[in-house]
């Protein structure tokens, strides 16, 4: 009976991964008649003596850290609101979610407008207060600064969906006796609230991290990895290696290596995040 399922994850998640693996210990360039040889780990030792590929990993996972970090602290505040809120909550989580409905490619068009030097509506707000208007997309931390945001709209319903479901599985009766015993509401949302929002927050890392580390759309419409390579990412970078360059040994080599680098990322998140009684 699992035959099938077998056959279709050995189709669709093996085949690629074994064939990428074999791809990354071979020399092989397009144009040369299709010959290729086995060079073991020379493709390996090439991407990790790359600056570029350092200088992307780098960028990569600071950009992960910080989005991660600004989506909780957003969200965090948004799904307790929402969650005491009583008239209009369910339109308020309707508004909410509605990023969830627009494609990733859209939505970096749509800051690409936003954040425009020229016709956009953000420096046309600031020239009406009077404010400098920058070049958003020139300097390096405003062009950095523009992905977060554009990625945050769009990451901020899932984060704020999955918290309210850990707030709606905290008992009121803990909240309550809390307060009854003097507690005050900083301290409730400490020592009660925030560790029983572990479960909620351990899913958020561990599925957000996994999308942070893939971002593509938001780079390579907003900066195209620029001003000069400060916000190329490794999906940016690969699509050069492999698309540009037609490197395609190399690209394997750096995705593997990528895909390494996830894994550890987060295991190293469950492994900090699950329960005590797990680790036994």
């Amino acid at each position: 009976m699992t035959a099938p399922a077998i056959i279709a994850l050995g189709v669709t998640a093996l085949f690629p991964l074994l064939w990428t693996i074999s791809l990354s210990v071979q020399d092989f360039r397009v144009g040369a008649g299709g010959d290729s040889s086995f060079v073991g780990a020379e493709n390996y030792v090439g991407v990790l003596t790359s600056p570029e590929f350092v200088h992307a990993l780098m960028q990569t996972l600071g950009y992960v850290a910080t989005t991660l970090l600004l989506e909780l602290i957003v969200g965090l505040p948004i799904a307790l609101a929402l969650h005491r809120a009583t008239t209009g909550r369910r339109i308020l989580r309707v508004i909410v979610a509605l990023p969830l409905m627009v494609a990733p490619v859209v939505a970096a068009l749509a800051f690409k407008f936003l954040f425009s030097s020229d016709y956009g509506l953000i420096n046309r707000g600031l020239e009406i207060l009077g404010l400098p208007e920058p070049t958003w997309f020139a300097d390096v931390w405003l062009a950095r600064t523009t992905i977060l945001v554009s990625n945050l709209w769009l990451a901020l319903p899932f984060v704020v969906l999955v918290l309210l479901a850990g707030l709606a599985n905290i008992p009121d009766e803990l909240v309550e006796a809390a307060r009854t015993d003097g507690a005050s509401r900083w301290r409730t949302f400490v020592h009660i609230i925030l560790p029983l929002l572990r479960p909620a927050i351990l899913i958020i890392l561990v599925i957000r991290l996994a999308d942070a580390f893939r971002v593509f759309d938001a780079v390579y419409v907003l900066t195209g990895g620029g001003p000069a390579n400060s916000t190329e990412v490794m999906s940016s970078y690969l699509y050069r290696l492999m698309f540009t360059r037609a490197d395609f040994p190399g690209a394997a080599a750096a995705t593997i290596l990528f895909v390494i680098v996830i894994a550890v990322c987060a295991g190293s998140i469950f492994f900090l995040l699950r329960d005590r009684e797990d680790r036994r």
